[in-house]
């Protein structure tokens, strides 16, 4: 699993300046920007690339990760002192909130271990499997570009189990290149979740694109005609992108929780996790010192996630997707009025 940190397509000030540069219709030139305009668009940057980092990395990879590990059976009893014994449980205490339950709940819950900082936990290992996947992707080169990614995927499986690892974990000094579980393990305990990921994730990419193409929506290489509105689209684009947001929902995020939950088995003992988390996978996970394999099954991984824990997760998935919608209506809202209120002037072609 590749975590989302999206942080080229949200871009460089000139991707920011290229959406200012329009034609001026006559093939005769370009309307460019006045050289201030620069020092807005960097303002843009400054302003909006935290917010965007913080919402696709720790509100879309880390915060779900956690609710997927998370134990969803807390204790419902706790000793509390009485006159004759001050160790006896006397009473039934109301079950604890899991920490997971709210965006707020979490962001607060990680502020107690380190600060504002911890919401960006295991960012470093997070960027160099983003790189790395990238750079192994072009060396299988020779294959295409969606079965070279599943190959990236399977080579780095413990960079990717690592950080889940350090996500899980209580802080821990040691970079991320020295937390590398072992290979053989790894490979043998996440190589078929890891390829059942790469699968639901490239169908939540073909699929909606067949839908597309089938409604007769066309892509811009596709010679489509954006001077004319399509009134079609109005009622096209929503199918897709529910056709979209079902994939994600009944593919990518179950095969999300099986893989991760198979990673999580693979924590070493001496580390504790940050969440309450059972090690014991309602005993379905027999360590290797007696015997075992070490991690748990697929099977396992999905049996022992419960009804309550799916509930919790799809919540936290809607309230994200929901934060993610609003960034990008405040940052359109912030933006788009630049284009009409920055003065440009007709330069030579």
């Amino acid at each position: 699993m590749i975590p989302n940190v999206d942080i080229l397509s949200f871009a460089s000030v000139a991707h920011v300046k290229r959406a200012f540069t329009v034609s001026d219709g006559a093939g005769q030139g370009q309307a460019e920007l006045p050289k201030w305009a620069l020092a807005v668009m960097l303002l843009d940057v400054i302003i909006f690339f935290p917010i965007f980092i913080f919402t696709s990395y720790s509100l879309g990879s880390l915060y779900p990760v956690l609710s997927i590990v998370e134990d969803p059976n807390p204790p419902a009893y706790e000793p509390l002192a009485t006159e004759e014994n001050s160790s006896v449980p006397t009473k039934l205490t109301n079950p604890a909130k899991p920490v997971t339950s709210s965006l707020r709940a979490i962001s607060r819950h990680l502020r107690s271990i380190a600060g504002w900082k911890s919401n960006f936990r295991g960012f470093a290992a997070a960027i160099a499997l983003s790189t790395l996947t990238s750079f192994v992707t072009i060396f299988f080169g020779g294959v295409t570009r969606t079965l070279a990614s599943l190959l990236a995927s399977l080579a780095l499986v413990q960079l990717s189990t690592a950080w889940v690892h350090i996500v899980i974990s209580t802080p821990n000094p040691r970079s991320f290149y020295r937390r590398l579980p072992a290979l053989r393990t790894t490979f043998a305990a996440t190589y078929l979740p890891v390829t059942i990921f790469w699968a639901a994730t490239t169908a939540s990419v073909i699929l909606p694109t067949l839908v597309a193409a089938a409604l007769g929506i066309k892509t811009r290489h596709q010679g489509a005609d954006y001077t004319e509105v399509d009134r079609s689209l109005f009622w096209k684009t929503p199918i897709v992108i529910l056709v979209g947001l079902a994939v994600q929902a009944l593919a990518v995020i179950p095969a999300r929780v099986v893989l991760v939950r198979v990673q999580a088995s693979l924590l070493p003992v001496e580390e504790d996790a940050i969440v309450p988390f059972d090690r014991s996978f309602q005993g379905k996970l027999e360590p290797a010192v007696v015997g075992g394999k070490g991690y748990i099954s697929m099977s396992d991984a999905w049996k022992t996630f419960s009804r309550a824990s799916w509930i919790r997760l799809y919540k936290l998935h809607v309230k994200v997707f929901a934060v993610s919608m609003a960034t990008t209506l405040l940052f359109a809202a912030f933006v788009i009025p630049q284009f009409f209120l920055i003065p440009y002037h007709k330069g030579k072609n």
